[in-house]
């Protein structure tokens, strides 16, 4: 053992248990049960808010990573982090259907079912019972029922989403709806970051590509991301939508304060102002 390594001073050694004194070790005191406070500390690169006390021997590190490990596990499945990783699935399952709506639309071609704007959950439906030669109407049929079964399963996440957001983000859903204000939650990665962040960053949300395309290459402004979606904005002009998405992402950052918070709050007077404000400048 050289002399560094007797000296409990190896690289990361003192960050995790303390310096070696002698032939006593300092460690966190109450790492037992403070472990996972100190452990983000430090992995902060911050000082761990506890005490060193002396001790023979070193604890075992190992069993306190793989506790911090599983400690940090529950934390990524946090009530707002599993809402975020459930949404993430909804694009994919719509890239699934948009692919093999591609894919069969030729079929139906054939006996001149063509395929509009409409949802592709409602024209696999229509794929049923197709004229087609061979064993084609069979396997056109698992086609729609395979499709179905994405269908089905997008909409129930939809619909457990929407539930569970009404719980950790009752205020927000009750001012812009779940749809939106899970929207929000997934581009800023939880709901704590949402709760910090000010009303300008809460109105331009969802539009992070047209505003690195302002920064990187001077293009418009992004006036507005996900809350474009509240119903009526679409409908405004272009030159009142960005002064309307202001009033709304200042309500709403007050509402995710309030929902981070854990309080409920009487919006029934911003409502009634957004709504004012999207009549009056139609």
């Amino acid at each position: 053992m050289t002399g560094e390594e007797s000296s409990g001073t190896r690289k990361g050694a003192d960050k995790w248990y303390g310096t070696r004194k002698g032939n006593q070790y300092l460690v966190f005191q109450d790492l037992e049960t403070n472990y996972a406070q100190i452990f983000d500390a430090l992995k902060e690169g911050k000082n761990a808010d506890a005490e060193l006390i002396e001790s023979k021997t070193p604890p075992n590190l190992r069993e306190f990573l793989l506790k911090y490990g599983k400690y940090r596990l529950k934390q990524e499945f946090a009530d707002d982090q599993y809402i975020r990783k459930l949404y993430a699935l909804i694009p994919e399952l719509n890239k699934s259907l948009n692919l093999i709506l591609e894919k069969v639309a030729g079929f139906g071609l054939m006996t001149g079912l063509t395929y509009g704007n409409e949802d592709p959950c409602s024209f696999f439906k229509r794929l049923r019972g197709l004229d087609l030669p061979g064993q084609l109407p069979e396997v056109m049929e698992q086609i729609s029922d395979s499709a179905d079964s994405i269908c089905s399963l997008k909409v129930n996440i939809i619909s457990f989403l929407s539930e569970r957001a009404r719980e950790v983000m009752p205020n927000a859903c009750d001012l812009v709806g779940e749809e939106i204000a899970i929207e929000l939650l997934y581009h800023s990665g939880s709901l704590k970051n949402l709760a910090l962040m000010p009303a300008s960053a809460i109105q331009v949300l969802g539009a992070e590509k047209a505003l690195f395309k302002h920064i990187l290459y001077g293009s418009p402004p992004p006036k507005h991301g996900s809350l474009f979606k509240v119903k009526g904005m679409s409908s405004l002009k272009t030159s009142e939508r960005g002064r309307v998405a202001r009033y709304i992402a200042g309500k709403t950052a007050i509402a995710l304060r309030a929902d981070f918070a854990g309080h409920l709050i009487d919006q029934e007077k911003s409502k009634a102002r957004i709504q004012e404000l999207l009549r009056r400048k139609k």
